[in-house]
């Protein structure tokens, strides 16, 4: 990052664009007066919740229980394997309570001990990250985290959220490379678009409580997103990659860029094309979901509400009935490599979508 961008990035609130401004004015307003009735706020109660049956309902109910019975006593989540007590896991899970009442909803204490134990996990440097890490890529967790964090701090007010909250955002900008985006490693041709989009979200949650973040930094990340999109509308995996498409990144991509602001863009216009076509088949096998499953979903189910009301109700409703189905009868989603807590708290926010209670997912 160049002295000009630290010297202006920090002292002025960065320009988007007037839809993403609208919104985030909004929230910051309804946070300021603690505008919540019944734990959901006046934005989540204008949403349309034509979709959400009865069945989703309970099933919503079952998934929460379950997953706020696998919260251990430091507030993080699982007890084995590589993604145990993984930061990212536990935002994630921290989102799904959220996502039901808000922070004064019957998960309010399950949301305060995801928040102790994320900021126990904050390094000095910003870094948020487990105190050991198995996993092969940090910086995703330590993205979803600063997320979290960023949506929650607009209803707690709480200073060290704030502070910890702050430093993350500063990781992300000083870990942006020279292409624009992000990388698992120090080579600066290993940025992904995977990776790039979780900084970028991370960014604009941050961006939502209050925290400066240089338009420059956006800008570069926009350019790169734009390189990244291939013939057919979907985007590789890396800038020198072959132009291989594949759906949950293409997801990713196309609600990061609507997020800065491209809705009525030729490249977020030409993402939704490729969204929309017809896609390898779900299961792999029976009980084998596809690889990033609920990656994927989540991030679908966010560019759809992005797009309006026809394309939520083309998508919504069959997700919906999808994710019921994979529901096991103790509540919980199941994910073979990151684990059911990860899944089980992604599908749901996806779920929970239309309640509008994660200003970062309510806005258009």
């Amino acid at each position: 990052m160049s002295h000009r961008e630290k010297s202006e990035g920090f002292h002025s609130e960065p320009k988007y664009s007037r839809r993403f401004a609208l919104g985030a004015a909004l929230w910051s307003g309804l946070a300021a007066v603690r505008g919540w009735w019944g734990g959901q706020s006046a934005q989540a109660a204008a949403l349309p919740l034509d979709h959400v049956t009865p069945q989703t309902a309970t099933a919503i109910e079952h998934g929460l229980k379950w997953l706020a019975a696998r919260q251990v006593a430091d507030g993080g989540f699982g007890r084995r394997g590589s993604y145990a007590r993984n930061v990212g896991v536990c935002a994630l899970a921290g989102t799904a309570f959220l996502s039901h009442r808000g922070m004064t909803g019957p998960y309010r204490r399950q949301i305060q001990e995801s928040i102790r134990y994320l900021t126990s996990r904050a390094q000095e440097d910003g870094f948020l990250v487990e105190a050991d890490v198995k996993t092969h890529a940090p910086l995703y967790g330590h993205g979803y985290a600063t997320m979290f964090f960023g949506q929650v701090f607009g209803e707690s007010f709480d200073p060290r959220v704030r502070d910890v909250l702050k430093a993350a955002t500063q990781l992300i900008l000083k870990s942006q490379n020279e292409q624009g985006g992000w990388c698992y490693t120090s080579d600066p041709e290993d940025a992904d678009v995977s990776i790039t989009t979780c900084q970028i979200m991370a960014l604009f949650s941050a961006q939502q409580a209050g925290i400066a973040v240089p338009r420059s930094a956006i800008d570069r990340s926009v350019k790169f997103l734009r390189q990244a999109q291939n013939p057919d509308g979907g985007f590789r995996y890396r800038l020198n990659d072959p132009p291989e498409s594949l759906f949950p990144r293409s997801a990713a991509a196309v609600v990061a860029l609507t997020c800065a602001g491209l809705q009525d863009d030729e490249v977020v216009q030409r993402g939704r094309d490729y969204l929309r076509q017809p896609h390898p088949p779900l299961e792999l096998s029976p009980g084998q979901l596809a690889e990033y499953h609920f990656y994927g979903r989540f991030y679908a189910t966010h560019a759809a509400w992005q797009a309006g009301k026809t394309e939520w109700d083309r998508w919504y409703p069959t997700v919906r009935d999808e994710l019921l189905s994979q529901q096991s009868p103790a509540g919980a989603w199941h994910d073979a490599n990151i684990g059911d807590e990860y899944a089980t708290a992604m599908a749901l926010i996806v779920l929970q979508f239309p309640y509008g209670n994660v200003p970062l997912l309510a806005i258009r």
